[in-house]
C-alpha cells in the first residue's frame, strides 16, 4: 500500500506544475490531442508545427540588444518599442513630432524591439508545443536558450519594464506610452507553453525561479508604474488586455490572490462600461478598424473568462443592471460573421476578412470552452470558418471528432485522386474515349475512368464540392470547380435518366455553395432534359433505354435519387412542371415498387401505351424477390428527400417503413454495413454477430442508408428519431473504422469493400466514388446534427 501510495503522490507532483500553470490552454484537452497526435485533422497541424519548429532551431535567438536605437534611458536593456500608427509629420522638416494615421502600420517599428519579442515570444511557444506533442528534447532544449537570452543572461537580457514601450518620437521626451504595455500580450500564450517545458530535462529548476521572479518584477512594474496606472484606467481594449496579463503571470507566478483579485472586479471595471445594453464597444467602434478592435477586444475578455474559469468564477455571465453583458457584445458581431464588408455601419479599411475568422475562434473557444449551451456560436463557426490544417489553432483549441478527422483524411485522398486521375485521363486509352472522371479500380488494379455521360460522373467533384462546404478553404473549390466544368456537356444527355446524380450532385452543389448563375443553368438545362424521358402515361421517367427486347418502359428504385434536381427546379424557377413530374414519379414508385413487407423490386417495367405493370424483376439484385442493398437506400434515401419538398406524409412513412424492415433484418451484420444483397441463401443463417466473410458487403449502401436516416431522423418522433440516429452513427462509426482506405493508397479513393452490379461481375468489393460521396454527405450531416 506504502508503494502504491508514493506512486499516486509521485504522478500528482508530475503533473501538478503543469496544470497549476495552465491559463488560457486547456490541460486536459492538449493531453487529449497528444494522445491522438496521428489522427489526421491533428496530424496535419502537428507537422506544420515541427517544421516551424525544426526552422527555428538554428536561427540565432533575439534581443533587447539588437535594436539600432538606444531608448532615452542609455540603457540598451530596456525595451523599446514605436506607436505602431503614428507617421512623420509631411509638413515639418525632421517629421517631428510624429502624427497619428490610425489603422496604418509604419515600418519604422520593425527596427526596434516589438517584432523581435514577437517572434521570440512565438517561437518559444512553437518550440515548448513540440516537445510537449513529440518528447523530443532538442525542441525544450532551443526554448530554453531562447528564454535565457531574451530573459535571464545579464549580458542580453530585457529589464523587466516596459517605459519605452510605444515611444512616439517628439512627443512625451521619447518616452513609452500606456499603450505600450500591450506589446508583451503574446508573453500569456507562451507562458502557457513554458508551462509545458517545466517537465523537460532542459528548463531547470533555476531557470523556472529566474523566469518566474523575471515576470514577478514585470507585474510589479505594471502594477505600479505611472504608465501601467494609466494603462489600468483605460476604456478600450488596452484596459483589458492590461487586466489579461496582469491575471496570466500573476497565475504563472503563483500569486494566485492577485489574479483573482483582478477577475473578481472584471465586470464593474471592464465589462460593464465598455459594452452597451445592445452589445456595442463605442470605443473600439470609433476606430478606423472598427470590427477588428471590437474583436480583438473579445479575444481579450475570452482569455481572461478562461483564466477565471481555472479559478472556478465564472464571469461569462455577469451581467449589469441594464443588461450588459460579454454575450451582448458577441451577439452584436456574430451576425456579421460571413457577411460583406459593405453591411458593415462602420469603418473597416482593412482585414475584414481576417477579422471574420478570427471572430469564428472567438465563437468557438466561447461554445466550447465557456458555454456549450451557446450551440449557435458553434453553427456559426462551422459555417464561416476556413479551415487551415496548419493552423495551431486546431492542436490548441478544437476538441475534433470523427467527422473532423474523417474529413482531414478525405482531404489527403482527394488530393491523391486529382493527381492519379489527371495522370489517367491523359493515357490513351482514355484520352481516345474522353474518360475524364475517376469511379472505381478496374480488376487489373488500374483506375478505373469514365466519360461524362457516364452515371457517376458526378460524383467525383461533387465530393470536392463537400470538401469545400466542410472547409471553406479557396483551395478546394477551386478544384471543384475544375472537376465540374468537364461533364458541362451531359446537360444535353437525353439518353440518361441518372441526370439527377450527375449534374445536381456536381452542378447542384456548386450552386447552391456559391450562388452562381452559370451552375444554375446547367441545373436547370439539366431538368429540362430529364423530363423528356416522363411519360404521362406511365407516370415515370423511363430508366434505361437497352435490352428492349425484354423490357418495354423500365423503371428502376435508382430513379428517386434522380427526382431531388426536379423538385428544385421548380423552387428555383417558379415553373411546376418539374415538380409535378417528380411527385408522380414517386407516387408511381411508391404504388409499384414495394412488397407489402417494404422490401423493393429493382425493376418494374410498364406498357408505355397503358402505363400497366409488365413485370416486377432485378437486374443488380440477386433475384426478382430479392433485397438488394443498394435499392433499399435508394427508396429510404428518396423518399425522405420527397418529404422535405413536399410534406406529404405518405412519404415520410415510406421512408419510415423502408428503414424499419431493412434495419431489422436478422442477418444484418453487427456493424451496419450490408451484403450487398441482403436475401440469398448463403446468408439465411448468419446473424449479426455470425457473418459470412465470403460474401461481398457494399459500403455504398451502407453510406446512402446513413446519409438517409441522418435526414429521416429528424422528420420523425424524437424518440424514433434518436433510434434513426444511433444506427447512422453506428453506420459513420464503423465506416470510418474498418472500411476506411489506408492513406496514400487507393488512388485516392476514400472507402473500400462496396458491390456495384454483382450479377454482371462487375465493381465487387472495390471502392467506388459514389460511395465516398454519400459517406461525406453522412459525415457533414452528423456534424450538423451534433451542433443544433
Amino acid at each position: 500500500m506504502k508503494l502504491k501510495a508514493v506512486k499516486w503522490t509521485l504522478a500528482i507532483l508530475f503533473l501538478a506544475p503543469c496544470t497549476q500553470a495552465q491559463s488560457i490552454w486547456d490541460t486536459t484537452h492538449l493531453a487529449n490531442v497528444k494522445q491522438s497526435i496521428g489522427e489526421p485533422f491533428y496530424a496535419t497541424a502537428y507537422q506544420a508545427l515541427k517544421e516551424e519548429a525544426d526552422q527555428t532551431l538554428d536561427t540565432q535567438p533575439l534581443s533587447v540588444m539588437m535594436k539600432e536605437k538606444t531608448p532615452a534611458s542609455g540603457d540598451k536593456h530596456d525595451y523599446m518599442s514605436q506607436a505602431r500608427y503614428y507617421w512623420p509629420d509631411p509638413t515639418k522638416p525632421d517629421g517631428l513630432p510624429y502624427i497619428n494615421r490610425d489603422g496604418v502600420s509604419n515600418p519604422e517599428l520593425n527596427k526596434l524591439d516589438r517584432n523581435r519579442l514577437g517572434v521570440t515570444a512565438n517561437r518559444i511557444t512553437t518550440l515548448a508545443l513540440a516537445w510537449y506533442f513529440s518528447g523530443d528534447e532538442k525542441y525544450a532544449r532551443k526554448a530554453t536558450e531562447l528564454i535565457r537570452v531574451w530573459f535571464l543572461n545579464k549580458a542580453t537580457r530585457m529589464n523587466p519594464n516596459l517605459e519605452y514601450a510605444q515611444v512616439t518620437p517628439g512627443h512625451n521626451n521619447d518616452k513609452g506610452r500606456c499603450y505600450g504595455l500591450i506589446d508583451t500580450y503574446s508573453f500569456v500564450e507562451m507562458l502557457d507553453a513554458v508551462a509545458l517545458l517545466e517537465q523537460s530535462k532542459s528548463f531547470t529548476a533555476k531557470d523556472s525561479k529566474q523566469l518566474k521572479a523575471w515576470f514577478t518584477r514585470l507585474t510589479d512594474w505594471m502594477l505600479t508604474s505611472q504608465q501601467g496606472k494609466e494603462e489600468a484606467t483605460g476604456a478600450n481594449n488596452h484596459s483589458v488586455a492590461y487586466d489579461a496579463q496582469i491575471i496570466a503571470f500573476s497565475l504563472y507566478t503563483g500569486n494566485k490572490k492577485q489574479a483573482q483579485r483582478v477577475i473578481d472586479a472584471f465586470p464593474e471595471r471592464r465589462i460593464f462600461p465598455q459594452i452597451e445594453p445592445d452589445g456595442r464597444q463605442p470605443h473600439e467602434l470609433r476606430r478606423t478598424l472598427a470590427f477588428h478592435y471590437s474583436q480583438y477586444n473579445l479575444t481579450h475578455f475570452i482569455d481572461i473568462m478562461l483564466m477565471a474559469k481555472k479559478l472556478g468564477s465564472n464571469i461569462d455571465n455577469a451581467t449589469s443592471t441594464d443588461g450588459r453583458n460579454f454575450y451582448k457584445a458577441m451577439d452584436f458581431l456574430a451576425p456579421y460573421v460571413g457577411k460583406s464588408l459593405v453591411e458593415w455601419p462602420y469603418q473597416q479599411i482593412s482585414g475584414w476578412e481576417h477579422s471574420q475568422q478570427n471572430l469564428c475562434k472567438d465563437l468557438y473557444r466561447t461554445a466550447t470552452y465557456l458555454n456549450p449551451a451557446r450551440k449557435d456560436y458553434l453553427q456559426l463557426y462551422y459555417a464561416h470558418r476556413i479551415l487551415e490544417p496548419q493552423d495551431s489553432f486546431n492542436l490548441l483549441y478544437v476538441k475534433a471528432t470523427e467527422t473532423d478527422h474523417a474529413y482531414a483524411f478525405a482531404a489527403g485522398q482527394l488530393e491523391l485522386a486529382m493527381k492519379c486521375a489527371d495522370k489517367a485521363k491523359k493515357e490513351e486509352k482514355n484520352a481516345a474515349k474522353r474518360r475524364v472522371i475517376p469511379r472505381s479500380i478496374h480488376k487489373d488494379g488500374s483506375l478505373a475512368m469514365i466519360h461524362p455521360h457516364d452515371w457517376c460522373s458526378g460524383f467525383f467533384a461533387g465530393s470536392l464540392w463537400q470538401m469545400y462546404a466542410y472547409t471553406h478553404n479557396d483551395y478546394w473549390r477551386q478544384s471543384a470547380i475544375s472537376w465540374t466544368w468537364p461533364i458541362e456537356e451531359s446537360k444535353w444527355h437525353k439518353g440518361t435518366h441518372d441526370l439527377g446524380f450527375m449534374m445536381y450532385d456536381s452542378f447542384g452543389k456548386a450552386y447552391e455553395l456559391t450562388g452562381e448563375r452559370s451552375y444554375l443553368d446547367v441545373v436547370l438545362q439539366s431538368a429540362q432534359t430529364l423530363i423528356t424521358r416522363y411519360s404521362p402515361k406511365v407516370k415515370s421517367i423511363r430508366s434505361w433505354d437497352h435490352n428492349r427486347d425484354k423490357w418495354k418502359y423500365p423503371v428502376i428504385i435508382d430513379n428517386m435519387m434522380n427526382l431531388e434536381m426536379l423538385f428544385r427546379a421548380t423552387q428555383l424557377t417558379g415553373d411546376s412542371v418539374y415538380w409535378k413530374v417528380a411527385v408522380n414519379h414517386a407516387n408511381t414508385t411508391m404504388k409499384n415498387h414495394f412488397r407489402p413487407d417494404y422490401s423493393s423490386y429493382h425493376v418494374v417495367d410498364y406498357d408505355p401505351e397503358t402505363g400497366e405493370v409488365r413485370m416486377k424483376c432485378t437486374h443488380q439484385g440477386n433475384s426478382d424477390d430479392s433485397f438488394w442493398s443498394r435499392g433499399q437506400a435508394w427508396g429510404l434515401y428518396g423518399f425522405a428527400m420527397c418529404y422535405r419538398f413536399t410534406k406529404d406524409p405518405a412519404y415520410l412513412e415510406q421512408s419510415e417503413n423502408i428503414a424499419d424492415f431493412f434495419l431489422n433484418l436478422p442477418n444484418m451484420p453487427a456493424d451496419g454495413v450490408p451484403y450487398w444483397d441482403m436475401k440469398m441463401d448463403i446468408i439465411k443463417d448468419c446473424t449479426p454477430e455470425k457473418i459470412n466473410p465470403d460474401v461481398p458487403r457494399d459500403a455504398s449502401a451502407a453510406a446512402l442508408i446513413a446519409s438517409g436516416l441522418y435526414e429521416l431522423c429528424t422528420y420523425v418522433s424524437p424518440e424514433k428519431g434518436k433510434q434513426y440516429k444511433t444506427v447512422a452513427d453506428k453506420i459513420v462509426s464503423n465506416l470510418h473504422k474498418h472500411y476506411q482506405a489506408a492513406p496514400d493508397t487507393h488512388y485516392g479513393f476514400l472507402l473500400l469493400h462496396s458491390t456495384g452490379h454483382h450479377p454482371g461481375g462487375s465493381e465487387i468489393d472495390v471502392p467506388l466514388n459514389y460511395a465516398d460521396y454519400f459517406y461525406l454527405e453522412a459525415l457533414a450531416r452528423k456534424e450538423a446534427l451534433n451542433i443544433k
